[in-house]
């Protein structure tokens, strides 16, 4: 079932916040929800890499954005996964492969000290014209900073960014992605102690992890919550309904406002961009979605570079290995992702990868296609392992991809293409 909005505030789920403080706030946050089109799906597709897989769907998420209302006054502002190796169509500088050095365990309220100037608000067009309100956090020195392409009116070339000190300033929009829902912007007069945050990797993480996420939850400016790794690889769908894999569950409380902002892992690094709930009153039930980080930076990094979105291809779709498809093909303990389909004129089939032979209809076992086992070394055991590889990457980017073919295993150099058209190939 599809949410609406509320048509009245006796109509709203959550409570009232509290009056805070003296001096008096001018106005009230408005608790009202974008409903996007951002169903739970359980199917493995990845942009340019689709598992076929019986779909499900629970509409039940939606994204974390809210109108801007007046400012809230200021809060308060008292005081590893080895990187890759660079090639061609990979991103450089901050926003690299691979994640940040560990470093010891932090604290939320160390976190929250160390990061508290980086971490902005975000606010896109006024409350009198179903204006916007989220959160964004600083990447580099340059002063471009990340946010959910929802938080921004599309077609908007400003924002407003504000800061825990208080402080305004106008930040210019340097493209939007609706597939995975990202919008980075370019703040250049930002102070110094706005340093960069740290980006790390899905890929570090395990559930039960400890997580943090800040953000403007409801306009209360720097909210810090705290809570694990709820889940791992949960798939959802962006506002346009493009397909988004291995995203990151938390219990870590978000809610309308949080849009955009950062999930940091305990070493203090970003791991994600908070950008939907799953609710059935519009408030916060203790499932929060981030996009991961690693699809993120390659998307920010062309955007940044060319001033557009690009997305990596890999041309396949693919099962992972189901007991069927095991004795189907004689993979007994074997672990991996058949490749169905190698579709013609796309990078898998150009570097000379394999699809099945037989048994290629949705409903059908697969016979005879090469089998995914490994990428850049790192081992494949279902279809989002293969999506995670492919998207952390840009086109152009060289792939070096382990098959099992025929009882021999087999590693092909494969060049990732530009995804072109629309998200589901």
């Amino acid at each position: 079932m599809w949410f609406r909005p509320p048509c009245s505030p006796k109509g709203l789920p959550l409570d009232t916040p509290p009056e805070p403080p003296a001096p008096p706030r001018r106005g009230t946050p408005r608790r009202v929800t974008t409903y996007g089109a951002a169903a739970v799906v359980a199917a493995a597709v990845s942009l340019g890499v689709t598992g076929l897989m019986n779909a499900t769907r629970d509409d039940r998420t939606v994204t974390v954005t809210e109108r801007v209302a007046d400012p809230l006054p200021p809060a308060s502002t008292t005081p590893a996964d080895d990187a890759s190796a660079a090639s061609d169509g990979e991103a450089t500088g901050p926003l690299a492969p691979g994640a940040a050095p560990a470093g010891p365990a932090l604290t939320a309220g160390e976190i929250y000290r160390k990061y508290q100037l980086s971490i902005v608000r975000v606010e896109s067009g006024s409350a009198t014209t179903s204006g916007r309100l989220g959160t964004g956090f600083v990447i580099d020195g340059a002063g471009h900073i990340l946010t959910n392409a929802h938080v921004i009116i599309a077609g908007s070339k400003t924002a407003t960014i504000r800061l825990s000190d208080g402080s305004e300033h106008k930040a210019t929009v340097l493209g939007r992605d609706e597939d995975i829902d990202l919008a980075v912007l370019r703040a250049p007069d930002l102070p110094a102690s706005s340093v960069p945050v740290p980006l790390g990797s899905v890929r570090t993480l395990r559930v039960g992890d400890p997580l943090v996420a800040i953000g403007n939850p409801l306009g209360f400016d720097l909210t810090v919550t705290s809570g694990i790794v709820s889940a791992l690889k949960r798939p959802i769908e962006s506002p346009n309904q493009c397909p988004v894999q291995n995203v990151v569950q938390t219990d870590a409380a978000i809610n309308q406002g949080n849009s955009g902002g950062p999930l940091f892992d305990g070493h203090g690094r970003v791991i994600g961009i908070n950008s939907q709930i799953a609710t059935e009153n519009g408030g916060n039930v203790g499932i929060g979605l981030a996009v991961p980080i690693d699809i993120v930076k390659p998307v920010a990094q062309s955007i940044i570079q060319t001033g557009t979105a690009q997305h990596a291809r890999l041309g396949i779709l693919g099962r992972g290995i189901t007991p069927e498809i095991a004795s189907a093909n004689g993979l007994k303990d074997r672990k991996g992702v058949m490749i169905v389909e190698s579709q013609g004129g796309g990078a898998a089939a150009k570097a000379g990868l394999r699809g099945a032979t037989s048994g290629t209809g949705e409903n059908e076992t697969p016979k005879g296609g090469d089998v995914i086992t490994a990428i850049d070394g790192r081992p494949v055991e279902d279809m989002p392992d293969v999506s995670l590889a492919v998207n952390s990457n840009r086109p152009g980017a060289v792939l070096r991809v382990t098959v099992l073919r025929g009882g021999q295993t087999t590693t092909v150099p494969v060049t990732l293409q530009n995804r072109q058209g629309p998200c589901n190939p």
